[in-house]
């Protein structure tokens, strides 16, 4: 049931009624006396992973921007690949129903592992208005569950505009809702939007693409690399390449 995508919205009620199936708890508990919040969230990209001094905090906001095309999918699907494999829970809200199931059985996610939410198919490239509230309200109740080890929430693709109907609080209360938790929040986004205290803001950038082959019109897409920067005002970065099936 976990793979099988949720319209938005979705009831508080029915939503937290699935959050408490003995089937979508994590198998492995901690050690007694461990506390799993010191240890971080793998991308399962070993370049990354080192910038970030082993992965995405737990109890903290952070963010992955980047342009189309950057590497911030490829990423984003390492980072749930990485984690449904380790036999942990993942959710993804994606208010524009823009995640390919299919791509990302292919790049390696445990799909049984991952609760897919998402909103309305349609015309408009524009979620609905009320959209967005309803995702973060979503997020809210996943990351404050303490089922999962990471929750996305996707806003790549919404316009500014957009996005700045929401309350200015939202990223301070998404903050303090997951601080307590061992979930790992990540928004994902075309540009910078918000990350809180000790949490990790990101940012891709496409450094060249990669092809099968000499040059012709036979060759085939194979990769492409991106520089992976941490930090706001002074960031660290690494070098990074995704294969076709990631990026």
């Amino acid at each position: 049931m976990a793979a099988t995508p949720a319209p938005l919205p979705t009831t508080k009620a029915a939503l937290e009624a699935l959050l408490r199936e003995k089937r979508l708890q994590a198998e492995a508990p901690p050690l007694r006396g461990e506390d799993r919040r010191r240890r971080r969230v793998p991308t399962g990209q070993a370049e990354i992973d080192t910038l970030l001094e082993g992965g995405f905090p737990r109890g903290r906001l952070s963010e992955v921007h980047g342009p189309v095309s950057s590497g911030r999918t490829g990423l984003v699907l390492a980072l749930l690949a990485r984690t449904t494999r380790a036999g942990a829970l993942a959710a993804l809200v994606d208010p524009l129903d823009r995640f390919d199931p299919a791509s990302a059985g292919a790049a390696g996610i445990a799909l049984a592992r991952l609760l897919w939410l998402r909103g309305p198919r349609g015309e408009s490239e524009e979620p609905r208005p009320r959209a967005l509230a309803e995702a973060t309200a979503a997020v809210g109740t996943l990351a404050g569950s303490g089922l999962f080890d990471v929750v996305i929430l996707d806003l790549a693709g919404v316009a500014d505009r957009e996005r700045r109907r929401l309350p200015v609080t939202t990223w301070v209360r998404l903050q303090r809702t997951v601080e307590e938790t061992e979930t790992a929040l990540l928004l994902v986004a075309d540009r910078h939007v918000a990350f809180g205290p000790r949490g990790v803001s990101l940012a891709v950038a496409r450094t060249g693409l990669r092809w099968s082959g000499p040059p012709g019109p036979g060759r085939l897409f194979a990769g492409l690399g991106a520089r992976v920067s941490a930090g706001r005002h002074a960031p660290r970065s690494a070098e990074v390449a995704f294969a076709a099936s990631d990026a």
